[in-house]
C-alpha cells in the first residue's frame, strides 16, 4: 500500500526550530516598539531581549552556549548597553573562578585520580548492594563538587555497569547465574554479556535468549510445563535483580546533580547566583566560596542521605534504616570473595601503584581548598577592623576566589608530571641525556577537555543580570512585586523553590537560574526581605532535577544505557525532589539565617524598606522597624 505525501501540517512541524527562531523576535516586537518613545524604552528593550532568551533557551532552538552570545547582539542595538560593557561580563571574576575551575577539573581527569578516588571508595565499602549504593553516591558527589558532573557520570556509570554484570549473576538470579529446572534435572545457563536466560529445548535447537524482565517463552506441545515451571522459579528473582541495577544507576545522576549543590564552582548556578548577587547588589559583601560552603554542604549531606534511604526504600526493598547489629550484617557489608568486587580490583590494580603526577595533583587540591577556605576568615576580627586571613597582607578586596585558583592552576602548568632525573636525582647507571618532564598540565590537554561552552553560557547569563539591571527594568519589577509583601517569607520561599525546581526539569539549570535570579533578587527587596533568603535556596533548588531524562546531563546518560524508563525515573524523582525541597527549606529557616543575617533587611540594597525580619517566622516581614535607606540611617 503507498503511503501518500506527508500533509503541510507535518512539513512545518519538522522545522519547528526554525520557526520558533524567527517568529519569536517577529510576535514580541511591538513591545519594544510602542515604547521607543516614552521614558520606558530601555524597560521594554531589556524585557524584549530577556524574553527572547528564555524562549530559546527553553526551546532550545539554538545550542544553549549560542543563545547566550545574544546579549552581545541584542543589548547594544536596542540600546540597552553599550557592547564593551556586555563583553566585560563574559569573563569577568567569577567566570574566571568557573576557569581556574575547570583547569584543576582536566588534571585531575587527565591523571585518572578521580577513577582511583572511585575505585578505592568502592573498595572500601564492599559491593554488598545497600553499601556499593552508599559509596557510589559518596564519590559520586564528592566527584561533582569540584568538577562536571556530566564527567563524573560518564566515569561512574561504567564502573557500575561493570560490577551490575556480577551482581545480576550473584544477587539477582540462583547462585553461579544459572536456574535449575528440577523436571528434567538440568541447568538453565545465563548469558553472562547480555543477562538473558538461555534455554534448551533439545540439543540439536538452538539456545534462545530470554528477556529477565519479561520471561515470553515459546511454548510447544510437548514443553508448556517445563515453560510455567523455569518462569514461575526465575521470575521473582529476576526482578529483584532488575530493581537493584535500576537503582544502582539511578544513584549516580541523582548523586552527582546534589552533590554539585555544595560548593560555589560545582555547578554552573551557582557561580551565576554569586555574580548576580554582585550584580544587583554592588555594596553587598558577596556570596564566596566559604559562605556558600557552610551552608550548602550540610544540606548536601543530608540530601544524599535521604536520598539514599528512599533508593534503598525502592529499588532495594530495606523498610528500615541499615545498622551493622547484627553480625550478619558486618560480614556482608564488605565481602572481598564475591565476583564484583574482583571487578572492582582489577580495574583499581589496572592504575598501577599511586603516580607522581597524581600526588601533585591531589597535593595542588588540597592547597587549593586550604587557600579558599582560609583567604577571609569573617568570624575572626583584628583590631583594625579587617578579617583574618592570608589576604590580610594584600590590598584589601583586591584577592578573591578566582586569585586563588588560578595561583594553583599556573603552577600546574609548570609542576613536572614526573621527579627530576638530574644532579642528584640522576642515577649513575642512567647514560640518557637529562630533559624536562612534561608538566601536569599543557595547552593541548585544555583545548580538549575543557568545556568552553560553560564559560560562554555563564557569561551570557552574567549579561543578562546585568542588562536586567542597567535597563531599569529590575526596579519595574521590584515596584510589581510589592503587592506581595503580606505573604510570610517562609512561604514564598516554599513557592519559589518548588516552581524553579520543577522549570529545570523541562530546561537547563544554568538558563533557569540565569533567567529567575535577577527577578528574585528584585522580588526579595520589592517584599522586604533579605535577598539571599530568596536566591540561595532558589539557585540549590535549579539542581534538584530528578524526574526527566532531559532535565540534567547526568540523567541523560543514565537513561541512554536502556535499563532505566522514563518512568522509573519519574516515579523516584519525584518523590525525591520533595525530600530535597523539604531539607532546602528547612536549612535556609534554620541555620541559615544566622550564617547570612537573614533575619536584618541589609543596608547594601539599593532602595528603601520598613522591614528587617526575614526568618521563620510566619509574621509577615514589614512590621518591625523603622525604615533603613541605602546608606544604612534611619
Amino acid at each position: 500500500m503507498a503511503t501518500g505525501k506527508p500533509s503541510p501540517a507535518k512539513n512545518m512541524l519538522s522545522f519547528w526550530r526554525s520557526i520558533v527562531f524567527l517568529t519569536t523576535p517577529v510576535i514580541l516586537c511591538p513591545l519594544p516598539i510602542y515604547y521607543a518613545s516614552t521614558e520606558n524604552s530601555k524597560i521594554a528593550a531589556g524585557a524584549y531581549a530577556v524574553i527572547i532568551m528564555a524562549v530559546y533557551w527553553a526551546t532550545e532552538v539554538l545550542p544553549l552556549a549560542v543563545t547566550a552570545l545574544l546579549p552581545i547582539v541584542l543589548f547594544p542595538v536596542l540600546g540597552v548597553q553599550s557592547s564593551n560593557h556586555v563583553c566585560i561580563n563574559y569573563f569577568n571574576d567569577s567566570n574566571m573562578l568557573t576557569v581556574g575551575g575547570l583547569l584543576l577539573a582536566v588534571a585531575i581527569e587527565r591523571w585518572n585520580l578521580h577513577k582511583r578516588i572511585a575505585l578505592r571508595a568502592i573498595l572500601t565499602v564492599g559491593v554488598e548492594p545497600r553499601w556499593l549504593m552508599l559509596g557510589i553516591m559518596s564519590v559520586t558527589a564528592f566527584l561533582s563538587m569540584w568538577i562536571s558532573n556530566t564527567a563524573t557520570t560518564a566515569m561512574m556509570v561504567p564502573i557500575a555497569q561493570a560490577i551490575l554484570t556480577e551482581l545480576l549473576k550473584e544477587k539477582g538470579m540462583k547462585p553461579e547465574g544459572q536456574v535449575e529446572d528440577k523436571k528434567q534435572n538440568r541447568i538453565m545457563p545465563l548469558d553472562e554479556n547480555t543477562g538473558l536466560l538461555s534455554t534448551t529445548t533439545s540439543k540439536n535447537e538452538q539456545i534462545q535468549a530470554l528477556p529477565l524482565k519479561n520471561i515470553a517463552m515459546e511454548k510447544s506441545d510437548h514443553d508448556d510445563d517445563e515453560a510455567e515451571l523455569i518462569a514461575d522459579q526465575v521470575r521473582p528473582s529476576v526482578e529483584q535483580a532488575d530493581k537493584k541495577a535500576k537503582g544502582l544507576l539511578l544513584c549516580i545522576c541523582y548523586a552527582a546533580n546534589i552533590g554539585g549543590t555544595a560548593t560555589l564552582i560545582g555547578t554552573p548556578p551557582n557561580i551565576i547566583a554569586a555574580q548576580t548577587a554582585q550584580t544587583l547588589f554592588p555594596k553587598s559583601p558577596g556570596i564566596d566560596f566559604v559562605s556558600w560552603f557552610c551552608f550548602a554542604f550540610p544540606t548536601m549531606v543530608v540530601a544524599l542521605l535521604l536520598a539514599w534511604l528512599w533508593l534503598q526504600r525502592q529499588f532495594l526493598d530495606y523498610s528500615c534504616v541499615p545498622s551493622c547489629i547484627s553480625r550478619r550484617g558486618c560480614s556482608t557489608r564488605r565481602n572481598q570473595n564475591t565476583a564484583a568486587y574482583e571487578v572492582v580490583r582489577r580495574q583499581y590494580d589496572e592504575l598501577g601503584p599511586f603516580s607522581f603526577a597524581e600526588l601533585v595533583v591531589l597535593s595542588h587540591f588540597a592547597v587549593l581548598v586550604l587557600l579558599w577556605f582560609f583567604r577571609d576568615m569573617a568570624f575572626i576580627h583584628l583590631e583594625n577592623g579587617r578579617a583574618a586571613g592570608w589576604t590580610y597582607f594584600f590590598v584589601q578586596g583586591y584577592v578573591t576566589d578566582s586569585s586563588a585558583v588560578f595561583l594553583i592552576a599556573l603552577a600546574l602548568f609548570v609542576w613536572p608530571s614526573r621527579p627530576p632525573s638530574f644532579l642528584c636525582r640522576r642515577g649513575n647507571k642512567d647514560l640518557r641525556p637529562s630533559e624536562p618532564a612534561p608538566p601536569i598540565l599543557d595547552w593541548s590537554a585544555v583545548e580538549e577537555k575543557l568545556p568552553w561552552e560553560v564559560v560562554i553560557l555563564l557569561g551570557g547569563g552574567f549579561a543578562l543580570a546585568d542588562g536586567v539591571k542597567v535597563s531599569g527594568l529590575s526596579e519595574w519589577l521590584a515596584q510589581g512585586f510589592r503587592g506581595m509583601d503580606g505573604f510570610p517569607p517562609l512561604v514564598i520561599v516554599f513557592i519559589v523553590t518548588v516552581m524553579i525546581a520543577f522549570t529545570t526539569e523541562f530546561s537547563s539549570n544554568t538558563s533557569t537560574a540565569a533567567i529567575f535570579l535577577p527577578i528574585l533578587g528584585t522580588l526579595a527587596q520589592a517584599i522586604c526581605v533579605h535577598p539571599y533568603y530568596l536566591m540561595v535556596p532558589a539557585t540549590i533548588a535549579s539542581s534538584f532535577a530528578f524526574m526527566l531524562p532531559v532535565a540534567t546531563p547526568p540523567n541523560a546518560i543514565v537513561f541512554s544505557y536502556g535499563r532505566i524508563k522514563a518512568f522509573d525515573m519519574a516515579k523516584s524523582g519525584f518523590v525525591l525532589n520533595l525530600v530535597c525541597l523539604l531539607v532546602l527549606n528547612v536549612a535556609i529557616n534554620t541555620y541559615g539565617i544566622p550564617l547570612y543575617n537573614l533575619h536584618q533587611f541589609p543596608p547594601w540594597t539599593t532602595g528603601t524598606c520598613n522591614v528587617t525580619t526575614a526568618g521563620p517566622s510566619v509574621t509577615p516581614a514589614n512590621i518591625t522597624t523603622p525604615t533603613l535607606l541605602t546608606n544604612g540611617t534611619r
